[in-house]
């Protein structure tokens, strides 16, 4: 699982930035890979990890990109697919692998997601606090997702009644968008969740790993 802090994450970032360009000896296997199964891929990065395996790691720009690649349960891999890869890099660089290859899949999109929502300024995001206090226990930030904790139960289910949820959405969305560098965040696509702190302390002991778990 990749970071938005790890060199991969930065290193295809100034790829979609037009900073820089994938290295141009992989660009035959990302061709393949787009061609063979319709989706964009943004860079290619190889290491050698124990045992001399040989690391391939594909970074694709969307996440709808990755899924072309798992079974019908959404969560394992197809190991038809990632053989199919794996066998093509071979019969492209047979003088530079190791005994084992280990493919990896990530999608930039949804790092790229999370790191624009935790760029808002500590100041805009505490002036919003502010402004809503009466009306919100909490604003919480997990990856890509942000989370405007209620009191309670019963004020969360008026404030969607009188539409003050979606005022709430639209107002943090403002603050999102301009840090939105490469235009993924839409308002309707904008993972925005409405809960309470009723919620929160009855069915997760009041406990942020739980809730996140």
């Amino acid at each position: 699982m990749l970071r938005t802090s790890d060199e991969e994450y930065q290193l295809t970032r100034k790829i979609k930035l037009g900073k820089m360009t994938m290295d141009e000896k992989f660009a035959p296997l990302a061709n393949w890979i787009n061609k063979a199964y319709n989706v964009v891929i943004l860079n290619i990065i190889i290491d050698t990890i124990q045992d001399d395996t040989t690391r391939l790691q594909l970074i694709f720009e969307h996440e709808k990109d990755t899924a072309v690649f798992l079974l019908k349960d959404r969560f394992s891999l197809s190991s038809r697919k990632r053989k199919a890869i794996e066998k093509k890099y071979r019969d492209l660089f047979q003088d530079d692998v190791s005994k084992s290859i280990l493919v990896l899949f990530y999608a930039f999109e949804p790092l790229a997601r999370e790191e624009a929502v935790a760029s808002i300024p500590i100041k805009l995001r505490n002036a919003f606090k502010q402004k809503f206090s009466e009306t919100l226990w909490e604003v919480a930030v997990f990856g890509q997702y942000v989370t405007f904790f209620f009191f309670t139960n019963d004020a969360l289910h008026s404030a969607e009644q009188r539409k003050q949820t979606i005022a709430i959405k639209n107002e943090y969305y403002a603050l999102l968008k301009p840090l939105d560098r490469f235009n993924y965040f839409t308002l309707e696509n904008f993972n925005s969740i409405f809960d309470s702190k009723e919620n929160f302390d009855l069915n997760y002991d009041s406990n942020w790993r739980w809730y996140y778990s």
